[in-house]
């Protein structure tokens, strides 16, 4: 199956809609009232180290595309001044 059915089939599949509206959820009543302890970025990394891509991370937390949650994964680099 190409990369383009593929997703075409986990865009409809209602069983993968409601299983990101659960996790959604889960995330969402983990958030402290009152305090952000629970980030998106401590979500975001929490999914990836569950082994979902940053395309699936970003569907899940509701954002565009991956490149929403590229910094939350991939923390830039710190340069160093010579």
């Amino acid at each position: 199956m190409s990369n383009k059915q593929s997703r075409k089939k986990t865009e409809n599949d209602p069983i993968a809609n409601r299983l990101d509206a659960l996790i959604r959820l889960f995330i969402e009543m983990n958030k402290p009232k009152g305090k952000e302890k629970f980030s998106e970025a401590t979500a975001a990394r929490i999914l990836k180290s569950a082994g979902l891509t940053p395309t699936e991370i970003a569907k899940i937390l509701g954002k565009k595309s991956a490149t929403d949650v590229a910094p939350y994964l991939y923390p830039k680099k710190k340069e160093h001044s010579d």
